[in-house]
């Protein structure tokens, strides 16, 4: 093996090999392909990747224009589409069913007005309706044998349960040789309670006497109260 330095180059030379050493320039490898470089995670402050955000969907409306024409849009649309024509945009329906999509409707102000006390008076019937409607039954267990007190203290207690819109299921027990004292409890009881209550479907079954006890009809839609004094 022998060496020879020529122009800054250094020249090892031995019986297999010849090895050439820069003395001034280094050579870096450098891998080429033909694939784009991957682009690395972005990170957020604690380190963690970043996802992409996906882009959520504009939610859709049905709209009904002033002619009774049906299409679909956004509502931020039917809005600028309302201020252009000088017109009420009203929702008539919160979700629809069948498209599941909330009803839009462009409105003149009288159509909006005569809309609006229409809304009125359906709010109203539902009120009136649901004020109406019995919450539940009780059921009230008596003996043709009772005490006039022990009668007055059950006849308070009917009285709570009407005011608070609940049917009485009323049962008189007694012995079917002196149903007497049975139908004498029922008298009693209709007499006292007759001003504030409805008796119902009055029969009898074995030696038991049976009937339903519920709040006065109201024509008026308001609710009689009843007269808690005995």
């Amino acid at each position: 093996m022998f060496s020879r330095t020529f122009n800054g180059l250094k020249i090892l030379t031995n019986q297999k090999s010849l090895y050439l050493k820069f003395t001034s320039i280094t050579c870096q490898q450098r891998i080429f392909s033909s694939k784009p470089p991957v682009q690395p995670f972005q990170k957020t402050v604690d380190g963690e990747q970043q996802k992409k955000s996906k882009r959520q969907p504009i939610p859709k409306i049905t709209l009904i224009s002033s002619d009774d024409n049906i299409s679909i849009t956004t509502l931020e649309e039917a809005q600028q589409l309302s201020k252009r024509r000088d017109l009420k945009l009203v929702k008539i329906v919160d979700l629809d069913t069948k498209t599941q999509r909330p009803v839009y409707k462009l409105m003149t102000g009288a159509e909006y007005h005569s809309e609006e006390i229409k809304q009125r008076e359906q709010k109203k019937k539902e009120k009136q309706s649901n004020a109406g409607a019995l919450k539940g039954e009780k059921l009230l267990m008596l003996n043709s044998g009772i005490s006039k007190h022990d009668l007055e203290t059950n006849i308070k207690k009917i009285l709570k349960w009407i005011l608070k819109r609940y049917e009485v299921r009323v049962v008189i027990s007694g012995d079917v040789s002196s149903m007497e004292k049975s139908e004498s409890v029922y008298k009693f009881l209709e007499d006292s309670l007759k001003e504030n209550t409805r008796f119902l479907q009055k029969r009898t079954k074995g030696s038991d006497l049976k009937f339903q006890i519920i709040p006065p009809k109201d024509d008026t839609g308001k609710q009689n109260k009843p007269n808690k004094t005995l």
